[in-house]
């Protein structure tokens, strides 16, 4: 799929959205796990750097520009 395509396809998209009070817990109301978690991240991404207008990250897993900070003793 083109980035062309994945920015008409997320206009297309609709999404329902659930009106919650402050102070209560959110509830998931669907729940997902594992792979299907994984893919659901994968297409957000590339959804969202096609939104942007940006090219597809194209670093590495060695190259990821991220920083691991040790967690501290509770």
């Amino acid at each position: 799929m083109t980035d062309a395509e994945r920015r008409a396809q997320a206009r297309r998209e609709r999404m329902t959205l659930h009106k919650g009070r402050l102070g209560e817990p959110e509830v998931d109301l669907s729940p997902i796990f594992g792979s299907e978690a994984i893919s659901l991240v994968y297409r957000l991404t590339l959804a969202s750097y096609s939104l942007a207008g940006q090219a597809r990250a194209s670093y590495t897993r060695e190259q990821i520009p991220c920083k691991f900070v040790p967690r501290r003793p509770a």
